[in-house]
């Protein structure tokens, strides 16, 4: 497989408790681009790519 030079995004602090996560974006808390509506409600999930998805609010709104 190709090796890309991206810089990784480190989340800081603890992931949420898979059996009860967060409502909304389970990223939330730990995402420097977290807005109101992801601590309101899930994103959905979006194909940007051919078979390359994202849940994320942040590409809905595009």
């Amino acid at each position: 497989p190709e090796k890309r030079n991206r810089k990784k995004i480190i989340l800081s602090g603890d992931p949420p408790d898979p059996t009860n996560f967060p409502p909304g974006c389970r990223f939330h808390p730990r995402c420097p681009f977290a807005m109101d509506i992801c601590r309101r409600e899930e994103p959905p999930l979006v194909e940007i790519l051919p078979k390359h998805f994202v849940s994320c609010w942040l590409y809905a709104k595009r």
